[in-house]
């Protein structure tokens, strides 16, 4: 009886804030990023402003789960396309260069173009008086990283986690600068031009990432 009372706790807080995450997300899509407060939230999702603050202790905090909500799926379709990749990788020590290789031509080809629409929907565009949606855009990017690090390391368990590691700190930071770049020159609207170009910048970025990362793991560590 007790673990069915425990059970039955963990549902309600998850439903609690799965209500609060799509809340945030409605009021933003609305009301724009900064048109809406917390108390609107709680209000929208039905709870209090105490339970808005006890599943996320700020409201940065709220705003990061909300665009990790939003690359979720589009996470779990790059770690489908890193499995694709890495599946047939060859057996001598090329296989580490292979794997980031791998991991690149999966993040290159996934679509993120959608996705990073959405964010800037919620957190706005980046300005350099208002930087706050870039830390919170850039926050989500970076635990969509420590995922696809995993990742990696599942199929390859002895490469150099330090070169893995920056390689995708590198990586997400660089998807980063492109989405900035992508929002000012196409309003982060996707369309088969706006693509071409997200396209392109990606891969510039894996090519120029690529000489860095091959270098070091054919080197090995120092």
């Amino acid at each position: 009886m007790g673990e069915a009372r425990v059970d039955g706790r963990s549902v309600l807080r998850e439903q609690r804030r799965d209500a609060i995450l799509a809340s945030t997300r409605g009021l933003a899509m609305t009301s724009g990023p900064g048109g809406f407060t917390v108390d609107e939230v709680a209000a929208a999702a039905g709870v209090s402003r105490r339970t808005v603050f006890n599943h996320f202790p700020t409201f940065e905090n709220l705003l990061v789960a909300v665009c990790e909500q939003v690359l979720a799926q589009v996470t779990d379709q790059l770690l489908q396309a890193i499995d694709a990749e890495l599946e047939n990788l060859p057996s001598d020590a090329s296989r580490h260069v292979a794997a980031v290789d791998g991991l690149c031509a999966a993040v290159r080809d996934t679509d993120l173009p959608t996705a990073m629409t959405t964010i800037v929907s919620i957190v706005g565009e980046d300005h350099e008086e208002q930087p706050r949606g870039q830390a919170i855009s850039q926050t989500a990017l970076d635990h969509v990283g420590r995922r696809l690090v995993a990742q990696v390391q599942a199929h390859v368990p002895d490469i150099d986690a330090l070169v893995l590691g920056l390689t995708v700190a590198f990586l997400m930071n660089g998807i980063g600068v492109i989405a900035r770049r992508w929002v000012k020159e196409y309003a982060a609207t996707v369309t088969p031009a706006s693509r071409r170009a997200w396209r392109g910048y990606m891969t510039r970025l894996t090519d120029q990432l690529a000489g860095g990362y091959r270098g070091a793991i054919e080197r090995g560590p120092r």
